[in-house]
């Protein structure tokens, strides 16, 4: 759907709940709530302009780089990619009301194999569930004309200067291909493996809350350019800040960041919701959380469930699960769930085969204080989540 408001020449979609929930969804694993959020606006303006897009103006538009790298992106900093024949386009959403300029991480203009084209202005509203595509500009404009912030390393651009009507932007695409949209940009130095390696050791500490702030931008630029950098960057953000979840506590119902409820996770998923009652008894305690697998061979999300319930003996009895994703029928062929001690050994695991919907460790039993681990491997990827009863 596509709205008609008091500017018509501004391009505005309608956000189905759908793709609200779905969004949300994909955008908890992540290093803290603010980039958390920045994922879910980010995936919200995707989900809604792309297919948009590729109906209205381009069948074959596409996400830039992949879909597979969107997390360690948004992790890094905020904008999307779309990449349209020869040409990028650059969505920088955000839900600020005040729509007095376009302003853009500097990732997207001086890291040379990132740059874009064409930089589109979008304003989010999930609460109303919209977005609008109020003005954009080019990668030429925002270098030579836009100011440059070096307190948090980004170039920004007066609304007057940007054009409002998207459509002239294709209108310039049809009859002048060949325009100059983009200005010279630095190479950036290549950086030594052992170099980069300590970046990532020290940058992906959590507590470091604005990374491309702590270093110059050659580095940062150069460590994220390189997309397996990037990964180990995302990822070593991702393990630090899992710490032990007091598992105590959820029968205070007090849970950490992440874990939901079946009904709240899957809200319109009945037949999911009925899978994951069958295995809890109407005593147990049960959480959900979605973690993300981001394998060579197929970028995954899986659904680790975990019920609680306390026994006569004073114990407390622990059923684990996992379960594919909402729109999947079966889990990943060979993603494994594996139960281990504190120190890492390995107590109990299972593999999932092909068209299994679910597996589970053997439920046990243990004393308060007792810590355990538990583990999601798929391929060479695997994401560890430590426990304390």
């Amino acid at each position: 759907m596509m709205f008609v408001f008091a500017d018509p020449s501004q391009l505005w979609l309608e956000i189905p709940t759908q793709i609200q929930e779905k969004s949300w969804q994909q955008s908890q694993p992540f290093s803290s709530p603010s980039r958390r959020w920045r994922a879910y606006l980010n995936r919200v303006c995707l989900d809604v302009f792309l297919p948009w897009l590729q109906e209205e103006y381009a069948p074959n538009a596409k996400v830039f780089p992949n879909v597979k790298a969107l997390e360690s992106l948004w992790e890094a900093t905020n904008g999307t990619a779309i990449t349209v024949g020869e040409k990028r386009l650059v969505l920088i959403p955000t839900e600020a009301v005040d729509d007095g300029e376009l302003r853009v991480p500097q990732e997207w203009l001086d890291i040379p194999s990132w740059a874009g084209d064409y930089y589109l202005a979008v304003q989010v509203n999930p609460d109303e569930q919209w977005i609008r595509v109020w003005g954009y500009t080019t990668h030429e404009k925002l270098k030579q004309e836009g100011c440059y912030d070096a307190r948090d390393r980004a170039y920004s651009l007066d609304k007057d200067e940007l054009i409002c009507d998207l459509s002239v932007l294709w209108v310039a695409q049809q009859h002048c291909p060949q325009e100059t949209t983009q200005a010279a940009i630095a190479p950036l130095p290549t950086l030594p493996k052992v170099q980069a390696e300590n970046l990532i050791q020290r940058l992906g500490n959590p507590e470091v809350t604005f990374p491309h702030l702590a270093v110059p931008f050659k580095l940062w630029g150069a460590l994220l350019e390189n997309e397996n950098w990037r990964k180990q960057f995302y990822q070593k953000r991702l393990g630090r800040v899992s710490q032990a979840a007091q598992l105590g506590q959820w029968f205070g119902d007090l849970f950490e960041t992440g874990w939901q409820s079946v009904e709240s996770a899957f809200p319109e998923s009945r037949n999911l919701a009925t899978r994951f009652r069958r295995a809890a008894s109407e005593a147990e305690v049960e959480r959900v959380k979605l973690i993300a697998l981001d394998s060579e061979s197929e970028g995954q999300t899986v659904v680790l469930s975990m019920g609680l319930s306390e026994t006569d003996d004073d114990r407390v009895r622990v059923r684990l699960q996992l379960h594919p994703q909402r729109g999947n029928d079966y889990l990943p062929t060979g993603v494994r769930l594996v139960l281990q001690s504190e120190e890492g050994k390995v107590l109990k695991q299972v593999e999932a085969r092909s068209r299994d919907n679910f597996v589970q460790i053997p439920s046990f039993k243990c004393f308060p204080g007792f810590r355990f681990r538990v583990q999601v491997k798929l391929d060479k990827v695997s994401v560890t989540e430590d426990f304390v009863v």
